[in-house]
C-alpha cells in the first residue's frame, strides 16, 4: 500500500510538472514584464504569438531587432529578425549567393552559448539550443536566427531558456550583423566576413566571446 501511494504521488507530481502552450506563453509573458521587454500578443494561425522589440542593438539597422514566439501544442518556435529595413537591403543587394556561403559557416561553426549575465551567479554557461539562421523564400527576405524551444525541457531550465531566447539569440544577431550587411553591401568578401566572426565573435569552440 505505501508503495502504491509512493508511485501515485510521483505520477502525480509529474503531472503537476506538464508545462502545456498556454502556461509557456504565460511564463514568458511574465519575463517579459520583469525585464520591461516591449511586446504584442497575437495568433499565427492557431498557435498564440508574442512579438518582441529589441532597442539598443547598435550594429542593426535603426538599432533595433524583432522577435517573435510561436506557441504550437507540444514546442515553441522562436525567430529572431532585423527590421523591414534591413530585409530591404537583403532583398536590393547583388551579393546574396555570398551571404548564403556565410550562412553556411555560421550555421555549421556557431554554437551560442547561454549565460545569466551576472558572472555566473544563477546558473553555468550553458549550449541550451543551437539557433539555424536562414533567409525566409517568402519574398520578404528576412534574415531569421531561429531555434525550437521542446516544453519539457523548458521547464527544467526555464531561467536558462528565457535568457537565451530574450538575451542571447539577439546579442548573437546583433554581433553578425557587421559581418552580413558589410558582405551584402559589397563592401567585404565572404572570406573576410568569416574572419572578422573568427577574430571577433568566436572561440575556438565556436563558442561566442
Amino acid at each position: 500500500m505505501a508503495h502504491t501511494r509512493k508511485m501515485a504521488m510521483l505520477n502525480y507530481d509529474y503531472g503537476a510538472m506538464i508545462l502545456n502552450q498556454l502556461e509557456a506563453k504565460r511564463r514568458i509573458i511574465k519575463y517579459l514584464k520583469e525585464h520591461n521587454i516591449p511586446y504584442m500578443e497575437g495568433l499565427c494561425g492557431d498557435a498564440p504569438q508574442i512579438t518582441m522589440l529589441y532597442k539598443g542593438c547598435e550594429n542593426c539597422p535603426d538599432k533595433v531587432l524583432e522577435s517573435s514566439i510561436y506557441f504550437f501544442s507540444d514546442c515553441a518556435e522562436c525567430r529572431v529578425y532585423y527590421n523591414a529595413n534591413g530585409a530591404e537591403w537583403v532583398r536590393i543587394s547583388n551579393c546574396r549567393n555570398d551571404l548564403f556561403r556565410l550562412f553556411n559557416y555560421i550555421n555549421a561553426m556557431i554554437w551560442p552559448c547561454g549565460a545569466d549575465g551576472v558572472g555566473n551567479n544563477l546558473y553555468k554557461p550553458q549550449h541550451l539550443y543551437t539557433p539555424r539562421l536562414y533567409m525566409t523564400e517568402d519574398d520578404c527576405f528576412d534574415i531569421v536566427l531561429a531555434t525550437v524551444v521542446n516544453y519539457d525541457f523548458y521547464n527544467v531550465a526555464p531561467l536558462e531558456t528565457e535568457d537565451f531566447l530574450t538575451a542571447c539569440l539577439p546579442e548573437l544577431l546583433n554581433n553578425l550583423s557587421i559581418p552580413i550587411f558589410l558582405l551584402l553591401l559589397g563592401k567585404i568578401t565572404v572570406e573576410r566576413a568569416i574572419s572578422i566572426i573568427e577574430t571577433e565573435i568566436l572561440d575556438k569552440r565556436g563558442t561566442i566571446l
